[in-house]
């Protein structure tokens, strides 16, 4: 018996007894009071999408201790990875245009954000434990299965339309989502949206300190002028 329930808990994750991400976990309402001018935005690609193949590589090595050299399914991959990149551009980008700088043309520089540090575990044991002795059979009633948590330490650097550097701010973030059928989500999914909160977390963090900030950047984003068009376009 206990050998189909695993199968049974996995089956009912995948046929959408989970919950899925909606477009509100992409944004968050904490605004600055005065925004900057605006900004387009810049992402250090390399940093994210490294942190988030190491991830996975170590998962892969837990994984394997268990059940032998098999890597995970090509689109969980890809959810962990490529798709959390996605996740980054999307969500920096909207405390870009939502809470920090004004949403008018013309750009009077950059923010650039890079990922300095990131880490992922279960955070959730003993939901683990209590799983594998009842046979699994209290999670697909609900019961959550463990707990991604999401460590990271996000950098965002204000540069005007001259590409100099004008303040670099740093900030720590933890997210953290449940694997659970119903009100919880599958494994990947969770992994994305403990994602989201960890970078949500870090930015209201750059926000506060950002905000005592904000008279004397504009000024100077606004001296440096706005952000000209590369030649014959």
């Amino acid at each position: 018996m206990k050998k189909y329930m695993l199968p049974i808990l996995l089956a009912a994750l995948s046929l959408g007894a989970c919950r899925s991400l909606q477009v509100r976990d992409f944004h968050s309402n904490q605004s600055l009071p005065t925004r900057l001018p605006n900004l387009g935005l810049l992402v250090h690609e390399r940093s994210f999408l490294e942190a988030f193949d190491l991830a996975l590589i170590r998962d892969i090595v837990i994984t394997n201790a268990v059940t032998g050299p098999y890597a995970p399914a090509p689109w969980v991959a890809y959810d962990v990875t490529d798709q959390a990149l996605q996740d980054a551009f999307h969500v920096l980008g909207n405390e870009l245009s939502d809470n920090l700088s004004k949403a008018s043309d013309p750009k009077y520089g950059h923010a650039r954000f890079k990922l300095l540090y990131y880490k992922r575990r279960n955070s959730g044991w003993g939901w683990t434990v209590a799983s594998v002795s009842t046979l699994f059979v209290p999670n697909l009633l609900g019961m959550p299965v463990r707990t991604h948590r999401a460590e990271l330490e996000l950098q965002m650097e204000i540069v005007d339309a001259d590409g100099k550097m004008l303040l670099r701010y740093t900030a720590p973030g933890v997210g953290k989502a449940m694997v659970a059928a119903y009100h919880g989500y599958d494994s990947s999914t969770a992994t994305r949206k403990a994602n989201l909160l960890a970078l949500q977390d870090a930015m209201s963090d750059i926000k506060k300190k950002l905000e005592a900030d904000v008279p004397a950047l504009a000024s100077q984003l606004e001296a440096a002028g706005t952000l000209r068009k590369p030649e014959g376009k």
